[in-house]
């Protein structure tokens, strides 16, 4: 009897002693879990600064070839172009990584490197479309198919025209003629816009169409003020 009481008390010691060890250990662990969740409230987060680029004199100013640049309308992509060649007055730019585009008289002619180029476009009297008369043009554009053969579009266009519009490029802010190209061929349409300086063919911005897969690009005509600022 005297064993069995003597083991009974030495289980319930045993077992009290467990508990507190567990409670302990509880204890340790809620202690530790704190002390980190306090350390990481205390370390304030390093806030790492957006480079965003100014374009302005100054950053015109490092380039010693004449330039243009391309950007999506919503500006999330855009690319710097250097002058390739000029050929019947038709200008190319390339950017380094292979994309080009060409003109003529302003107007966007070929492209390459998109995912459904321009091959080639021919518009009537682009040699005279900004001389702020509203009248209606054709136009076709070329392009290739699945199958590697051409496929044209044919556009009935509108050009409409709008004086002393002030226009900022660089950190400039200038008088322009505005001119808004609208196009249709079938389902099909589109609008390009123009901010021509007055009694000139020189195009300081544009928004033109690509393509139906690629929509429009926007263009900075920078080289028009490279060696005048």
């Amino acid at each position: 009897m005297i064993k069995w009481l003597s083991l009974t008390i030495l289980i319930f010691c045993f077992a009290c002693t467990n508990d507190d060890i567990f409670k302990n250990e509880k204890a340790g662990f809620t202690n530790i879990y704190k002390n980190i969740l306090l350390r990481s409230l205390s370390i304030e987060e390093k806030k790492i600064p957006s480079s965003k680029t100014v374009y302005n004199k100054k950053w015109l100013s490092k380039y010693s070839q004449p330039i243009i640049a391309l950007s999506s309308p919503n500006h999330t992509d855009r690319a710097t172009l250097v002058a390739l060649g000029n050929q019947n007055d038709k200008l190319t730019w390339v950017s380094a990584d292979g994309l080009s585009v060409s003109f003529d008289n302003g107007i966007l002619i070929a492209t390459r490197g998109y995912s459904q180029d321009l091959m080639e476009s021919h518009s009537e009297g682009i040699n005279s479309i900004f001389n702020q008369i509203t009248k209606a043009h054709h136009k076709t554009y070329r392009y290739l198919n699945g199958q590697n053969e051409y496929r044209e579009m044919k556009f009935s266009c509108t050009m409409a025209y709008k004086e002393g519009i002030a226009f900022s490029l660089l950190d400039l802010t200038l008088n322009t003629t505005k001119f808004t190209e609208s196009c249709k061929s079938g389902p099909s349409q589109h609008t390009n816009i123009y901010y021509v300086l007055p009694n000139t063919n020189i195009v300081l911005k544009s928004q033109q169409w690509i393509s139906e897969t690629n929509g429009y690009i926007d263009i900075y005509n920078y080289y028009a003020f490279q060696g005048n600022i």
